[in-house]
């Protein structure tokens, strides 16, 4: 007897059933069907009634089967064979019809999963790619990989990255293909090529998966090219500010010594014939302390903490002033242009700072074109929206005034444009330049309340943009040169407050040497101490405003309810909130710069004592 197998069965039975019901009914007893097990082998099969009378599945050599399960079902039912075949064969047909729903169902639940994954990955504001692990070349991308590297779509399915030169690296393919391995599974931050030969700063996480029995890689990529420079934005602002307070204290302490230099070689020069070899050496002494006076204003400009003198300018006016003098520090084979705007608003900034600005930026653009060239300065009005961001630079929304210089030079790649600003970092070859004209001209700006960006690339020159906030008010007149004469002194009581013990001792002998009567202190407490013990009023307060105890602001605030009528001049070698918050409080305070001169420091007193 042969055995018909399960599925053979099951395929056999499927293909009949709807002989089922007519064989119950039909004269015909014997239905054949030929079928195949394999694609060499198939049996001829009889259903129906046996000789016997028996139901039966009979191959052609009369081999007999039988089912245990029906042959009992059929005795217990009391059928006939025909009867039981009909009712097993309907039996097996309802089962084949819920088997038919049941596949039609999943069927249909697999297509809308396959619609719902079409839509995520052609919709996703993330580009995603699914290309073959083992070569790379890409099976199908969404459009918002497409945009992302400036691709059609005809150009990408088909090719491999590496055909495409897509990856920077392309070494960061195999890292990519590494991080499934990895436990946390991280993405790897590495760049790509567009179609146009940018490149994009990228974020990229990576899957294995199958797709229709090929290995293929599932990847997400995240431009990540704008949040990468808000980051390095972000770092170079925490590394300036540090560098800016480290400057600002350098230069504090900087500024005493050159306070006693300078002041004690002036005084030594008044005791020496300006015929003797020793008056020759203190008046180099005397001119090297003024060069490294000069060192010490970069920095402080660059800390943003020197002393300003803001008022309301004109940009158009400033430039044209400073026109023959530009000029002439260019050079013939140098063009100059100058483009103002009618009607160009106002800013409030200290003209001699803008000055300089314009001076280093024009020294800069020189230095650029060696061989001649162009140099176009700028002005213009502009209203910048809410969210204004220009690669990797972003200013607040408002209205500006638009001051730029631009050139034809050499230019700068990213590594050097990175650093401009930072103090002491140059190009030129040393003893060539201080490394101070830039980041003097970023801290002036910024100190300005101003933002400043620069564009450059190698061989297509450098623009420097600097914006500044737009006042309304009038331009206000250029404060009146008065010539230089020598100072008076006095006979008034001045109680000097420092904590540096030699610039306290030279100012005073300083001031003694005037006429004046000198009280001195180390701290706040002393001075206290000295105004409320002293037998006469004290005309005049001069107090540096950095102090061990209190600083010079709040002494000066105390001694006032001491004294009301004491008259103050601060010294100080960098301004800070401190100061604007004491202007704002009394508008008549007079704040003077270390470090100072015996003519400047005398001409000012003088001027505090009879205001």
């Amino acid at each position: 007897m042969k055995t018909v197998p399960s599925v053979t069965l099951s395929i056999v039975l499927a293909l009949v059933f709807a002989s089922a019901i007519f064989a119950v009914t039909s004269p015909v007893s014997v239905f054949r069907l030929h079928v195949h097990q394999s694609k060499t082998e198939g049996a001829l099969l009889e259903i129906g009634a046996h000789q016997s009378g028996r139901a039966s599945i009979q191959t052609v050599d009369s081999g007999l089967y039988i089912p245990r399960d029906m042959a009992l079902l059929m005795s217990k039912l009391r059928l006939t064979p025909a009867q039981g075949i009909a009712v097993a064969l309907g039996g097996i047909l309802v089962l084949l019809v819920l088997a038919g729903v049941g596949f039609h169902t999943a069927a249909q639940s697999s297509r809308e999963s396959e619609e719902r994954f079409a839509k995520i990955f052609q919709s996703s504001p993330l580009a995603i790619t699914i290309t073959t692990q083992k070569e790379g070349r890409y099976v199908d991308v969404n459009d918002a990989f497409l945009h992302m590297l400036k691709y059609e779509r005809k150009e990408i399915i088909g090719s491999s990255s590496l055909d495409l030169n897509v990856w920077v690296d392309p070494e960061d393919r195999t890292k990519m293909l590494q991080l499934k391995d990895s436990p946390a599974n991280n993405a790897l931050r590495t760049r790509m090529r567009t179609s146009r030969g940018e490149i994009r700063q990228v974020s990229v996480s990576a899957e294995l998966m199958e797709l229709d029995g090929m290995h293929c890689v599932l990847a997400i990529t995240q431009d990540v090219t704008e949040t990468q420079h808000l980051e390095d934005r972000f770092r170079q602002s925490h590394k300036m500010e540090a560098l800016g307070r480290l400057a600002a204290g350098v230069a504090h302490d900087f500024n005493n010594l050159l306070c006693v230099t300078m002041g004690y070689s002036e005084l030594s020069l008044q005791l020496v014939d300006p015929a003797h070899p020793l008056a020759r050496n203190l008046m180099e002494i005397k001119m090297a302390a003024e060069r490294a006076v000069s060192l010490t204003r970069r920095l402080l400009g660059f800390s943003r903490q020197q002393i300003l003198f803001p008022r309301i300018l004109d940009l158009n006016t400033v430039v044209d002033n400073l026109n023959q003098m530009l000029l002439r520090t260019i050079g013939e084979d140098i063009a100059l242009v100058f483009k103002p705007e009618i009607g160009l608003g106002r800013i409030k900034a200290d003209l001699g700072q803008i000055e300089q600005v314009l001076m280093n930026l024009i020294v800069n653009a020189r230095d650029a074109m060696p061989k001649g060239g162009t140099i176009i300065i700028k002005t213009s009005n502009v209203q910048l929206e809410d969210g204004y961001i220009d690669s990797n630079f972003s200013v607040p929304p408002g209205r500006y005034v638009l001051l730029s210089v631009s050139d034809s030079g050499s230019g700068m790649d990213e590594r050097i444009s990175s650093r401009i600003f930072e103090p002491f970092f140059t190009t030129k070859a040393p003893g060539k330049g201080s490394g101070l004209g830039l980041s003097t001209v970023y801290g002036i700006v910024k100190q300005s309340e101003g933002h400043i960006w620069v564009y450059t690339e190698p061989g297509r020159g450098t623009t420097f943009k600097m914006y500044f906030p737009r006042r309304e008010e009038g331009a206000e007149p250029a404060p009146e040169e008065t010539p230089e004469v020598e100072p008076g002194g006095g006979a008034e009581t001045i109680l000097v407050v420092e904590d540096d013990e030699s610039l306290c001792k030279m100012t005073v002998e300083l001031l003694a040497g005037a006429g004046y009567k000198v009280l001195q202190a180390g701290n706040a407490e002393t001075a206290v101490q000295i105004v409320k013990s002293a037998n006469q009023s004290v005309d005049l307060l001069l107090t540096d405003v950095l102090l061990p105890d209190l600083n010079g602001v709040e002494l000066s605030a105390l001694l006032k309810t001491l004294q009301p009528g004491l008259r103050v001049l601060l010294v100080s070698g960098y301004t800070g909130d401190l100061i604007a918050q004491y202007k704002a409080m009394d508008p008549n305070v007079k704040l003077m710069e270390k470090p100072f001169t015996r003519r400047s420091l005398l001409a000012t007193i003088y001027e505090v004592l009879h205001s």
